[in-house]
């Protein structure tokens, strides 16, 4: 009994195996499955630019600005000491004719092309309110408002972000801070950013400390030098 339960097992995978190599359906299986990988990989490919892809033209930032967070940022803080006073300092930083794309140092980000006034006029101490578009080298752009605009404190958001950096972060808030030290300046400049989702925290966190930090410390030290020089 045993031997012929065997041959009939044999017999039948032998058969099984025969109809699959000589079924003309298996070709066919196989043309459908590579269709529908490759469609697959096609959809993959459009849903990827259109991600990364910058915007045809620049939005326009009509609408209001998003509401503060009452917590769920991820933060990160960095000072210099500027011998200077803090009026000379803060009346350097904002001169009109200092470009944004001037002072701000990108390392390992597309640099500042330019800003577009959008809302107000952005003249120093009166910008509350005020808003602009900023555009970055690789075509994309994130929208500015003042939210406090004082001799020892200038805040603002920004949100909007056309770059993949909108499917992690919601906006952020940045703030520089002008603080009287030893006769001259501690400005420190303080940036948040809010995820999309909890979860995320602590990538945005990595990227404000791999990304954002070089830049800060970079303009930071760029400040020093013109406020300093400007003091003298």
């Amino acid at each position: 009994m045993s031997t012929e339960r065997g041959a009939v097992d044999t017999v039948n995978h032998t058969t099984f195996g025969d109809l699959m190599a000589s079924s003309p359906a298996r070709p066919r299986r196989r043309a459908r499955a590579l269709a529908l990988i490759t469609g697959a990989l096609g959809t993959l490919g459009v849903a990827a630019w259109r991600i990364l892809a910058s915007p045809r033209s620049a939005p326009a930032y009509a609408g209001p600005r998003p509401e503060e967070a009452g917590d769920g940022y991820a933060s990160v803080m960095h000072s210099v000491y500027i011998d200077a006073p803090p009026e000379h300092v803060w009346q350097w930083s904002n001169n009109p004719s200092l470009r944004l794309e001037d002072l701000v140092k990108f390392e390992n980000f597309p640099a500042v092309v330019g800003t577009q006034p959008l809302v107000g006029q952005w003249q120093p101490g009166q910008r509350e309110g005020d808003r602009r578009r900023v555009e970055f080298a690789d075509g994309h752009f994130l929208a500015e408002e003042v939210l406090i605009d004082s001799p020892d404190r200038f805040r603002y958001m920004i949100w909007g972000f056309t770059s993949p950096q909108r499917l992690v972060v919601r906006h952020g808030v940045a703030q520089f801070s002008y603080t009287p030290e030893n006769g001259g300046t501690r400005l420190t400049w303080q940036y948040t950013f809010l995820p999309t989702l909890g979860i995320l925290r602590p990538a945005v966190r990595s990227f404000l400390e791999s990304t954002m930090s070089p830049m800060m410390r970079a303009t930071l030290a760029a400040m020093r030098e013109g406020a300093e020089g400007r003091s003298r």
